[in-house]
């Protein structure tokens, strides 16, 4: 039976908009959603998101995005812009073992982490407009063959033990 795969999309938050502005960034949880992948996190791209997430501790908002990862089929990370934590999300999703999608603004190209670029698990993807970027995401989770549902996968090892 198939079900939607979730995503899990990263972006910068506290890092800055320096080269993708927060305007740009909320286009993106839309495409994921017309490509028929139900997203997990949005937050980021919310207006008055920094005062919602000033409401919460840091290790409340560490272990709220640390399960939707749990929940995730795959990850969606916008790179342009330098973020610690982004690096972290893509680091505990390649712990994780889900496929990663790293785009970035192709004008940027030469600034980007060549670290998380040549970081096995993850695909990175240069975009030079919302187009592309759409394209470079309708290929990644083509790519990617949908996963056997974790719950599935999670019953059939606890019949091991009976």
């Amino acid at each position: 039976m198939n079900r939607t795969r979730r995503v899990f999309f990263s972006c910068s938050m506290r890092g800055g908009y320096s080269r993708v502005k927060q305007a740009e960034l909320r286009k993106i949880p839309d495409m994921i959603e017309e490509l028929d992948l139900e997203l997990l996190s949005r937050h980021q791209t919310q207006a008055n998101f920094a005062e919602r997430e000033s409401r919460l501790t840091n290790q409340q908002i560490h272990d709220r995005d640390y399960r939707w990862l749990e929940e995730a089929d795959l990850v969606i990370a916008e790179i342009t812009n330098p973020s610690l934590g982004v690096g972290a999300e893509i680091a505990d999703a390649i712990h994780l073992k889900l496929p990663v999608l790293a785009v970035y603004k192709r004008e940027y190209e030469d600034q980007i982490s060549a670290y998380i670029r040549g970081k096995p698990g993850v695909v990175s993807r240069a975009y030079s407009d919302h187009g592309e970027l759409k394209e470079r995401i309708r290929e990644f989770i083509q790519q990617e063959k949908p996963a056997d549902s974790k719950v599935k996968s999670g019953l059939a090892s606890l019949q091991f033990l009976y």
